[in-house]
């Protein structure tokens, strides 16, 4: 039984695009920004909800939630002053 041939297909390069350091530095700080405001906004939000909850359940809930989200934005938080000090510094 004789074999086919196969034909290779010739694959074109690829072709990346090369992006400057300060297009992702751009890029680093609002997504740090826009996710720190997100929790912020969240944990202040779950702060008066638990504040306004008449129900014990929500209460711990809410509360619950807005230590976590606290926690969360003050990791962002210290993630951009420590940008902030690297940008500082290197200049």
């Amino acid at each position: 039984m004789a074999k086919k041939k196969v034909r290779k297909t010739k694959k074109k390069p690829v072709v990346k695009k090369k992006t400057s350091v300060k297009q992702t530095k751009k890029k680093k700080y609002s997504l740090l920004l826009k996710n720190l405001l997100i929790f912020v906004v969240l944990a202040l939000i779950s702060l008066v909800f638990a504040e306004f909850s008449s129900n014990i359940f929500f209460i711990n809930l809410f509360s619950v939630l807005a230590v976590v989200f606290g926690f969360i934005a003050v990791a962002f938080f210290i993630v951009f002053l420590i940008l902030a000090l690297v940008k500082v510094f290197n200049k």
